[in-house]
C-alpha cells in the first residue's frame, strides 16, 4: 500500500517527526517514547498495555479491511466484462495474470477475476478493438501475494516489539543492580570509618542476610527495614554499601526521586518491578536513597500530583510489609529529612530500626582522614590528629574534600608533597571561597573593614565563652570584604546560654568598633545582626532561654497568636541590643589595642594568632596547636 492510500491521520501521527529527547536511550526508545508522550500520557502501566494493543488490533483491523476492499474497487462477473468491453465507459484495463483491474471513465474501478487463458485472450481483444489502453502486468504469485498481506503483520509485530522493551525499561530503568560489582566496589567496613557504633548497629542485618535461618530457629526475625538518618556527607549510602559487601549479596539501588514521573500510575508501577526484581535475586539488599522524594506524609492537598504521590507510597508501604521472614530481602534507605516520612512507613514491621549517621567526633575525625589520605602524598610534618582537632563539625565528605583541595594546590604549585600550609590554604579556600586578589578596595573601605574585624577579635578575646582566635584577614574572599577566625578546642554537643550570648556578642564586635571608631554604621554587618537576630530568637523560641520561659514554638508558628509572636521577637531583639551594648563597652577598653590591630592588618592584610595576640599582650591566651582547618565565625560584606 503506498503512502497516498493510508488514512491522514495515521500518516500525521507516524511521519511527525519526534522531539529531541537527551539522555542514555537509543534512537528507536527515542521515537517510542515521543510516541507514547503523544498518544497516552497519562496511561501507564497495565492499562497502557491493554489500550496500545487495543489501538495496534484496530490499526490491523482497518489496514485488512483497506487491503481487501482495495479502496473502493468493485468486483465484477465474466459478463460484466464483456458489457463494459462492448461499451465505452472503460478508460484503461490492467491484466496481471487472471486479474483484470478496469478504471472506468466516471473514476471507479472494477475488478473482476478470468481463469481460462482463452477467454482472457478474446477479452483482452475486445477491450483492445475499442480503443481501450490495455497494459500487461507480471502475475502476482500467491506467496507473494500472501507476503504483502502479512506485511502490515510484521510492521504491527515490530511496533509491538518495541514498545514492550521500552516499557519494560520504563519499569528497570530506574534503579540499578550491582551484583557482580560488588568486588569492584571494594568498600567494607574497615573503609569506613569514624562510626563504630553505627556499624556495630548494622552487623546484625549483615548476619541475617548471610544466614536468615539463624534467626527464625528461635521464632525471632531480623529487622526488615533499616532507615539512616543523618546530615549530608556523613556516609550514609557508603554504609549501605559495605553492608552490601560484607553480606556479598547484591545491592539494588534507586534514588526516591526516581519513582516519580510525569505519567501518573509509573511510580507505583516501578515500585512493583524494583520488589519483584529483589524477590528473584533475593537474599539481596534493596538501597533507596533520600526516600524523603517519595516517603513524604500523605494527604497534603487534592491534586493530581498528590494522588499519584500516595499511590507510589502506598504501592511502597505494602511491598515492605509483605515480606516473608525468611525471604531475605532488607530495605535500607537514608534520608536527612526523617521529620517529613510518613508514619506509616516508620512502624515496626516496615523500618524496624533507624540508625542515626552523626557527625564525627574528633577520634573519628582522626580515622576519617587517614582512610582519605592513603592516595594522597602527605609530608613527614602533617599531623592528621592535629587536623582532626582543628575541624569539629565537619562530615567525612567535607574532610575528604579539605584533602582533595590540599593536594590539588599542591601539584599546581608541583610540590613535592601536601604540606600544612597547602592544608591551611584549602581551608580557606573551602570556607570562604577564593581569594579576589585582582578586587581594587578603596583606602577608606580597607580602614573600615580593618575596624570591623578588630571589633570581633576584641570582643572573642575578652568574652569567656569564644574560642581562640587563630587568624584576621581584611583580603576580599567570596562575598566577605573580611573574616576572623576561631580555633575550637573541642567538639560541644551541649551549650549554654552564657556561650550563646557570648557568640551574640561576637557577632555584633564588628558593628560595635563601628559605633566606637568610625562614629557610623556600615553594612558590612548585615550578615552578623542576620546571624545574631536568628541566634536569639532560637534561644527565645526554642531554647526556653528567656523570660517567656519554655514556649517551645522552633519554626511552627501555626495556631501561635500574634501578641505572643510579637514578644518573641521583641526579647530576641533585647537580647541583642544587650549584646551590643556589651560589645561596645568591651571596644571602649581595648581601643589603643584595636587602633594596633587596625594598623597593622592595613600592612600587612592578614595577621595570624601570635601577630594578633602581640596587640593584645594583657588579654593572651594559652596557645592552641597549630591549626590545619578552622571555621569562620565572621565576615565583614
Amino acid at each position: 500500500m503506498c503512502p497516498a492510500e493510508l488514512p491522514e491521520w495515521f500518516l500525521r501521527a507516524t511521519l511527525t517527526p519526534a522531539p529531541v529527547v537527551t539522555g542514555a536511550e537509543s534512537g528507536v526508545e527515542q521515537s517510542m517514547n515521543s510516541w507514547l508522550s503523544r498518544f497516552g500520557k497519562r496511561v501507564t502501566g497495565r492499562t497502557g498495555m491493554r489500550v496500545l494493543i487495543g489501538s495496534l488490533a484496530l490499526l490491523l483491523v482497518a489496514m485488512m479491511t483497506l487491503l481487501v476492499q482495495g479502496n473502493g474497487e468493485k468486483t465484477v462477473t465474466y459478463t460484466e466484462l464483456l458489457q463494459i468491453a462492448a461499451g465505452s465507459g472503460a478508460s484503461r484495463v490492467d491484466i496481471h495474470g487472471d486479474r483484470f483491474l478496469i478504471e472506468q471513465a466516471d473514476g471507479q474501478r472494477a475488478v473482476g477475476l478470468v481463469a481460462d487463458e482463452s477467454l482472457r485472450k478474446e477479452l483482452a481483444s475486445r477491450f483492445a478493438e475499442a480503443g481501450v489502453a490495455v497494459e500487461f502486468a507480471p502475475a502476482v504469485s500467491s506467496g507473494e501475494r500472501a507476503a504483502g498481506m502479512l506485511g502490515p503483520f510484521a510492521v504491527l509485530a515490530m511496533v509491538g516489539a518495541g514498545l514492550f522493551v521500552v516499557q519494560r525499561k520504563r519499569q528497570k530503568g530506574h534503579f540499578t543492580e550491582l551484583s557482580q560489582g560488588l568486588q569492584r566496589m571494594a568498600v567494607r567496613f574497615d573503609d569506613v570509618a569514624g562510626m563504630d557504633e553505627v556499624k556495630e548497629s548494622l552487623n546484625e542485618t549483615v548476619e541475617f542476610l548471610k544466614d536468615p535461618e539463624k534467626f527464625a530457629r528461635l521464632g525471632g526475625r531480623a529487622p526488615r527495614g533499616v532507615l539512616m538518618t543523618g546530615d549530608p556527607g556523613t556516609g550514609k549510602t557508603l554504609l549501605a554499601r559495605a553492608v552490601a559487601t560484607e553480606a556479598g549479596v547484591p545491592f539494588l539501588s534507586a534514588s526516591g526521586s526516581s519513582f516519580q514521573e510525569m505519567f501518573v500510575g509509573v511510580g507505583a508501577s516501578r515500585v512493583r518491578a524494583l520488589f519483584a526484581e529483589a524477590r528473584k535475586v533475593a537474599p539481596c539488599i534493596v538501597f533507596i536513597d533520600e526516600i524523603d522524594a517519595v516517603g513524604r506524609a500523605r494527604g497534603r492537598n487534592g491534586d493530581s500530583a498528590a494522588a499519584d504521590h500516595d499511590q507510589t507510597l502506598n504501592q511502597l508501604l505494602v511491598e515492605m510489609d509483605g515480606f516473608d521472614h525468611t525471604v531475605g530481602i532488607v530495605v535500607i534507605a537514608s534520608t536527612n529529612r526523617v521529620d517529613v516520612l510518613d508514619p506509616a512507613l516508620l512502624r515496626p514491621g516496615r523500618f524496624d530500626r533507624q540508625v542515626v549517621v552523626p557527625l564525627p567526633d574528633v577520634r573519628g575525625r582522626e580515622e576519617i582522614l587517614h582512610v582519605h589520605s592513603r592516595p594522597i602524598a602527605l609530608g613527614q610534618e602533617v599531623d592528621l590528629a592535629r587536623i582532626a582537632r582543628c575541624t569539629p563539625g565537619f562530615s567525612g565528605a567535607e574532610l575528604a574534600n579539605l584533602l582533595n583541595e590540599a593536594a590539588i594546590m599542591a601539584t599546581r604549585e608541583g610540590a613535592e608533597s601536601v604540606r600544612h600550609e597547602h592544608i591551611d590554604r584549602a581551608r580557606d579556600r573551602v570556607l570562604m571561597g577564593l581569594e579576589r586578589k585582582n578586587v581594587l578596595v578603596d583606602e577608606e573601605e580597607r580602614y573600615a573593614t580593618a575596624v570591623h574585624e578588630a571589633g570581633h577579635v576584641t570582643v572573642a578575646l575578652l568574652a569567656p565563652g569564644t574560642d581562640p582566635i587563630h587568624k584576621v584577614s581584611i583580603l576580599p574572599r567570596g562575598r566577605a570584604l573580611g573574616v576572623t577566625q576561631a580555633l575550637p578546642e573541642k567538639d560541644r554537643l551541649m551549650v549554654r546560654k552564657e556561650f550563646l550570648e557570648d557568640q551574640i556578642c561576637l557577632l555584633m564586635g564588628g558593628r560595635a568598633a563601628e559605633i566606637v571608631v568610625l562614629g557610623t554604621m556600615t553594612a558590612g554587618a548585615s550578615d552578623d545582626i542576620q546571624r545574631a537576630a536568628s541566634l536569639a530568637r532560637r534561644m527565645v523560641a526554642e531554647f526556653g532561654m528567656s523570660d517567656l520561659g519554655p514556649i517551645g514554638l522552633g519554626g511552627d508558628t501555626h495556631g501561635r497568636s500574634q501578641a505572643l509572636l510579637d514578644r518573641v521577637e521583641e526579647t530576641a531583639r533585647t537580647i541583642v541590643e544587650a549584646q551590643l551594648a556589651r560589645a561596645v563597652q568591651m571596644v571602649e577598653v581595648r581601643r589603643a589595642e584595636i587602633d594596633a590591630l587596625v594598623k597593622g592588618l592595613l600592612e600587612q592584610e592578614t595577621l595570624d594568632a601570635d601577630e594578633i595576640y602581640a596587640c593584645f599582650p594583657a588579654d593572651r591566651r594559652s596557645p592552641a596547636p597549630a591549626p590545619a582547618s578552622a571555621p569562620a565565625v565572621s565576615r565583614a560584606a
